[in-house]
């Protein structure tokens, strides 16, 4: 029960965290460097989703226009990675108040 609940605890630590940082990072962080993508790497040839990191970088700070250079799709993407984020974080405090009340119903010497 211990192990579910640091578990538990450590998901929403990083559930919280990750969205704290990328706003903490400046928007063009991600502008420079070599691509991860693989088929820009192996084929040269850019996907739908090229740019995609960057463009939702520059939405989380606001700055609409270089997103929309970057990728287009970012527009519905962050709001759905946003919702499913959320979905995310309320499963997970759900999850932990049950443990964390089970863990409290327990006599201290198990």
């Amino acid at each position: 029960m211990k192990f579910k609940y640091f578990f538990t605890l450590t998901k929403l630590i990083f559930i919280v965290a990750v969205p704290l940082v990328l706003l903490i990072l400046p928007a063009g962080f991600f502008d420079n460097g070599k691509s991860l993508c693989l088929s820009k790497l192996l084929l040269n040839v850019e996907c739908f989703a090229c740019g995609m990191s960057r463009a939702c970088m520059h939405l989380i700070h606001l700055d609409f226009e270089e997103a929309y250079a970057y990728n287009m799709a970012s527009f519905l993407a962050l709001p759905a990675l946003a919702i499913v984020w959320v979905q995310w974080f309320l499963k997970e405090w759900k999850m932990y108040k049950r443990y964390r009340y089970a863990m409290a119903a327990q006599p201290a010497n198990e």
